[in-house]
């Protein structure tokens, strides 16, 4: 894999962005519609993010020659609580290709060392087998099942929260 960074979401990442949300094999499990995201809406995103990062930070994964690979995040950042929301999406050609791994390592660095927090916690339905395999490889840890708690296409799923402590 070439050289990897993150850095803030710019508005040349908004076509890319949108691809993986056109991508029903990128957002197949996920709850929110994102076949009805427009380039606007991408750019909005972009713009609001890089606004005010006291509740959510998102960053960009990006190859040597600063391609948009996909977005990290840390959302609903508490620091009462020093907890924050991991999420990930990337574009369909760079799953598989270390870029989600590079982004999750950092994402944590900068929770930990940074906004000092002391857990990272995701979600996700059980039949997101890949994704789940790579949670766990990260080290994330299943804490728990919320039983018919999202619908997703229709459909009413459990949710698996998982959470990774600082002190792993």
């Amino acid at each position: 894999m070439k050289k990897l960074h993150i850095r803030k979401l710019e508005k040349k990442d908004a076509i890319r962005m949108l691809e993986w949300m056109h991508d029903e094999t990128v957002t197949c499990y996920l709850a929110q519609n994102f076949a009805e995201k427009t380039l606007e809406d991408c750019e909005n995103f972009i713009d609001s993010s890089n606004k005010d990062e006291s509740l959510n930070v998102h960053r960009a994964i990006c190859d040597d020659k600063d391609m948009y690979l996909g977005t990290v995040s840390l959302k609903h950042i508490n620091i009462t609580d020093k907890n924050a929301e991991y999420a990930i999406s990337m574009h369909g050609d760079s799953i598989g290709t270390g870029a989600s791994a590079f982004g999750t390592k950092q994402i944590l660095t900068y929770a930990f060392e940074e906004l000092k927090l002391e857990k990272v916690y995701l979600n996700v339905i059980p039949s997101n087998v890949r994704a789940k395999k790579f949670y766990n490889k990260m080290g994330f840890e299943l804490e728990g099942i919320a039983k018919k708690h999202i619908c997703i296409k229709g459909k009413l799923e459990d949710l698996e929260w998982y959470g990774y402590l600082k002190e792993k």
